[in-house]
């Protein structure tokens, strides 16, 4: 696998403004959503990937941003 998972959380809001964040410092970013349909907000969350290689600056850009 050549992602890495850089952060995870229940809030859309706050994944989409880490997209934001990381396109903009130009790294691709991928979301696997693992919320219960069923039961939204309570079982699950959503999951941030970059690839391997922009791994530490993802971090540094969510960090600096008071995202993580």
């Amino acid at each position: 696998m050549n992602e890495s998972m850089v952060m995870f959380s229940i809030s859309q809001i706050k994944i989409m403004t880490a997209q934001h964040l990381l396109k903009e410092a130009g790294i691709e970013t991928f979301v696997i959503n693992k919320m219960d349909s069923a039961h939204a907000g309570l079982f699950g969350d959503i999951e941030l990937y970059v690839l391997k290689k922009d791994e530490v600056e993802a971090k540094l850009v969510l960090i600096e941003n008071e995202i993580i």
